[in-house]
């Protein structure tokens, strides 16, 4: 009896083990698939948030001017610079045009024209030359720092005043004032002696 009573206790664990695998084995993949796919998801929320970073840097110039969208060219610088001078042609001119200028923002290409309206031909050039030195070399650096400092110069945005310039301003502002009513009362007082009958002419 005892036998019998101990076979049935195993034959129920075995059974109570196999069906309890065969539940819980689906639900425990079914779990790991939907974690796989949450990640995934999650991945692409942050992926498609990184454009937005990319517009707003867009708008602003870095400081970096493609070579390859500008024209240059070389020639004999004039004045007094030694025996090359006349036969060497260091003289650089850059050029390029500002509309089609991929390199600048649209905001910066007017203010750019505006600014630099005397260096901008009428098909949209702006043309800089540097003789600086008697080196090609050294004059197409000079060139390109210049044209760099007129684009930061264009891309300024103007700054606000502090409290001290505020302050100052307020203070000139109030001096000019009193100024303006010291002089009309002068003039009043001079109308009036001039108006009124003296002692002696009466």
């Amino acid at each position: 009896m005892q036998r019998m009573t101990s076979v049935c206790r195993r034959l129920s664990s075995q059974v109570w083990s196999s069906l309890t695998m065969q539940t819980i084995a689906p639900n425990l993949s079914a779990f790991a698939a939907s974690s796989s796919t949450t990640c995934k998801v999650r991945q692409k929320s942050t992926d498609a948030a990184e454009p937005k970073e990319e517009a707003q840097t867009t708008q602003q110039f870095s400081g970096h001017i493609p070579v390859e969208e500008l024209e240059f060219s070389y020639s004999r610088s004039s004045g007094p610079g030694g025996q090359n001078v006349n036969k060497v042609s260091t003289k650089v001119e850059v050029r390029f045009h500002v509309p089609s200028a991929s390199w600048i923002p649209q905001d910066i290409k007017s203010k750019l024209i505006e600014l630099e309206h005397n260096r901008v031909t009428k098909e949209g050039y702006l043309v800089l030359t540097s003789d600086k030195t008697r080196k090609q070399m050294l004059n197409q650096a000079d060139v390109m720092d210049k044209l760099r400092s007129i684009v930061f110069k264009a891309a300024a945005k103007p700054r606000g005043l502090t409290d001290q310039e505020i302050q100052l301003r307020d203070k000139r502002l109030a001096k000019s004032k009193e100024e303006t009513l010291r002089e009309k009362r002068q003039r009043s007082m001079k109308k009036q002696s001039r108006g009124s009958p003296s002692v002696g002419s009466v």
